[in-house]
């Protein structure tokens, strides 16, 4: 009998401990929750020579190393003044823009006052989380003036429209309520940041959607050198080849797969290389399925495009396999000066040119064809 009292002792106040953890935890997380005041200008398009009227809006944020705050690029965008405040407190802070992505809906703000990031917890970012995960959205909606926080789960993974650049992006759904006010707003996973709220879908229910970490991940990286670069884009137009008669036309077997370019844009660097009728089979070793899209993830697919946003601009090269006419591409615009360009066609034999990506466009120098392999001149 003694036995048995010990032992529920001993749970509870493991149980106590645990919990007063838990709390300890929590209030941590939520003194990096900051509600932004933004007052902004709109541009009248049908004036030009006027401007809309000043309006307030408001916005979500935390708090991330560096002293800065990570929210959204539309919180702030047309923004003539902003104010930040922390959670649990009155006082409002001025606050200024580090960075925006407009592209990737999001930005970077921070604080001149020093005391605004003492005793504060600065959150990490997590990994790209799974189907079914849990997760908790932070933030400041409408209906009050408090920290508000909505629980969910991860309801899919894949490319969608960003509403504020009109550019399509993976993105994570989410069965949290997501309102007005909670954009810019944390969405954590084990106390790490796995995204940021950024948008509903009218006419539905509990259908929302999160800048996810790979996005803000290279959002971060690529401010490193204080400079945003931007997220690259391929240069060409492709269409699916789910069609047996198209696909029969540009002589696919049965089990080859792959997308048709359609057309290629005058002034990108895919011009010149990438030619309307090339089949891409691959992309970073991840093979292209008919409709376009690749596994990303076991049994988990998205648009081939997000192989190729997620590099860098210093990042000249990937490796782009095709089908009829075997080319070798690179993904990037305007950030170098010298690369080397290795292409070979069906029928033709494999020349290599080393082309310098100036004003001019003049090639450098040919070198001995045959020889297929990448190089970059430094």
């Amino acid at each position: 009998m003694k036995k048995t009292i010990y032992l529920i002792i001993g749970i509870t106040i493991t149980g106590i401990f645990s919990f007063s953890g838990k709390l300890l935890a929590e209030a941590e997380i939520q003194t990096s929750m900051v509600k932004i005041y933004t007052t902004c200008t709109r541009p009248n398009y049908h004036s030009p020579w006027n401007t809309e009227t000043p309006q307030l809006i408001s916005g979500s944020g935390c708090i991330i190393k560096g002293n800065r705050i990570l929210t959204n690029a539309h919180v702030v965008s047309d923004q003539t003044f902003i104010q930040v405040r922390k959670y649990g407190q009155s006082e409002k802070h001025k606050a200024n823009v580090l960075a925006v992505s407009h592209e990737a809906d999001l930005a970077l703000l921070t604080v001149e006052e020093k005391e605004f990031f003492k005793d504060v917890k600065a959150l990490s970012l997590g990994t790209l989380p799974d189907i079914q995960d849990e997760v908790v959205v932070y933030g400041f909606p409408q209906g009050g003036d408090s920290l508000s926080l909505t629980k969910g789960v991860i309801s899919r993974i894949e490319h969608q429209r960003y509403a504020h650049s009109a550019i399509s992006f993976l993105s994570i759904q989410i069965d949290a309520a997501i309102n007005s006010g909670n954009s810019g707003g944390a969405v954590l996973k084990d106390d790490k940041i796995i995204g940021v709220a950024m948008q509903s879908l009218s006419d539905s229910e509990n259908i929302g959607y999160i800048v996810p970490t790979p996005i803000i991940d290279h959002f971060l990286q690529d401010l490193e050198d204080e400079h945003y670069d931007g997220f690259p884009e391929e240069g060409f137009f492709t269409q699916s080849m789910e069609n047996e008669d198209l696909r029969n036309m540009y002589g696919l077997k049965k089990n080859d797969v792959g997308i048709l370019v359609s057309s290629v844009i005058v002034g990108s660097p895919a011009e010149g290389i990438i030619r309307p009728g090339d089949v891409l089979t691959s992309i970073e070793g991840h093979a292209i399925a008919n409709d376009g899209t690749v596994e990303f993830r076991h049994n988990e697919r998205s648009q081939f495009h997000m192989d190729a946003s997620l590099n860098h601009m210093s990042n000249m090269l990937s490796d782009f396999f095709v089908k009829s006419f075997k080319l070798f591409f690179f993904v990037n615009f305007n950030s170098l000066t010298k690369i080397l360009i290795c292409f070979k066609r069906k029928h033709k034999r494999c020349t290599t040119i080393c082309k310098n990506i100036n004003q001019n466009k003049k090639p450098l120098r040919n070198i001995k064809p045959g020889n297929c392999s990448w190089k970059i001149l430094v």
